[in-house]
């Protein structure tokens, strides 16, 4: 459960878990060879159990909905689950949309309750306008229709639970939550700022055509660090989740900027998620731009909401419901989307005192924004609306 999704389902399930539900997770897994039968997978995860599908690997695995859905019926009805099974949380799909479709008839037929959590609501541009057009019109198909028809829906922002709601839908907004919480807090002054992104910003091995859509403008972050240090500021940029050679094969109009920032960028690539944590949690600050759009609108970063959790302040733009969680000289800095306008206050940023930032760190740390014990009573209260019936 190390990406994003991964460790969101994983947090609410802990949240879940904490209101007294026995939470059983079915997801997709690369290690899981094609046809092995679904109840053979079985494994447990911090106390979870957990059942796995073969992650597709043709787009042909990705149309065949009806084989995941009698996978996955066919898991409940052999372990006779469904007499137990108070209600379904479908997190996207695990193919083709109509697979939702498929469950929540399932679920009504059973007189389970389907709720389904949505995070996003991407606009998808690639080189192939075929995969566009089926890629928007299955995202539209799950988004405003198949959610819809559920008993109610986890959001990830205000921009999601306004849409929802003026359908009738209860929604509840649980920003990005951490499943882990730190226990103590680690800093030592720098002698240089430190600043981190991590993420996976483009598809490897693709060239960027248009920057504009990056859902992370890593681009405009390169072209604003470069300006402070070419005013002066002492930092190093730590970039993971891809090399130097993969991030300028993607842009290669950005290899002025980055030879000239020459020491002040390192790109560490690939790392296990828990190395990664520990340079963010070692960190001045992350830092994370987007552009103002409805796919930032409806999502929340995750990014920002880790970062936090690390006891680490965020430079970011103003996207998503990030005002309502971002104190700002507390949690971190809102800066400009644009570059002109952003760069007098990430140089700012950057010459602050270490002792500025040290208490900053500790502010981070200890507001526990992100931790799922916080929304317990929320979801409670939500779940007896929708739900009904307790654990």
């Amino acid at each position: 459960m190390g990406n994003a999704a991964g460790r969101r389902v994983y947090a609410n399930g802990k949240l879940l878990r904490a209101l007294g539900y026995n939470v059983i997770y079915v997801g997709l897994d690369r290690g899981v060879a094609k046809d092995t039968d679904l109840s053979l997978t079985e494994s447990s995860h911090d106390g979870f159990l957990c059942y796995s599908l073969p992650y597709p690997a043709k787009n042909l695995d990705w149309l065949n909905y009806r084989k995941t859905y009698r996978q996955i019926i066919g898991l409940l009805e052999k372990k006779g689950m469904t007499k137990d099974l108070k209600f379904v949380i479908l997190y996207g799909s695990p193919s083709l949309s109509l697979f939702n479709s498929k469950m929540i008839n399932f679920c009504r037929r059973n007189k389970i309750k389907v709720l389904a959590d949505c995070v996003d609501w991407l606009t998808v541009k690639t080189e192939s306008p075929l995969f566009d057009l089926i890629k928007w019109a299955d995202t539209t198909y799950q988004k405003a229709y198949c959610n819809r028809q559920c008993d109610g829906l986890l959001v990830i922002s205000k921009y999601l639970a306004q849409y929802y709601v003026k359908s009738g839908k209860k929604a509840l907004v649980i920003p990005p939550l951490s499943p882990v919480e730190h226990t103590e807090y680690e800093y030592q002054l720098n002698l240089r700022k430190i600043v981190s992104y991590a993420g996976q910003p483009f598809r490897k091995g693709q060239r960027i055509l248009d920057c504009s859509q990056l859902k992370d403008r890593i681009d405009k972050t390169i072209l604003l660090l470069h300006s402070a240090k070419k005013s002066g500021c002492n930092f190093v940029f730590d970039v993971y989740g891809f090399t130097r050679d993969e991030y300028l094969y993607a842009l290669p109009s950005q290899g002025k900027y980055v030879e000239e920032l020459g020491e002040s960028i390192c790109f560490h690539g690939m790392l296990p998620n828990d190395e990664v944590v520990r340079s963010i949690r070692a960190s001045d600050f992350t830092i994370l731009i987007r552009d103002v759009n409805r796919s930032t609108a409806a999502g929340f970063p995750t990014k920002v909401s880790e970062s936090i959790t690390c006891g680490t302040p965020v430079i970011t733009t103003r996207t998503s419901d990030l005002a309502d969680y971002i104190t700002e000289g507390i949690h971190g800095y809102f800066v400009d989307g644009d570059v002109e306008k952003a760069i007098f206050d990430v140089i700012s940023i950057l010459d602050l005192p270490p002792s500025h930032v040290a208490t900053m760190k500790y502010e981070c740390y200890s507001s526990k924004t992100f931790s799922y014990s916080k929304y317990v009573d929320a979801c409670e209260q939500f779940l007896a609306e929708v739900v009904g019936s307790r654990p």
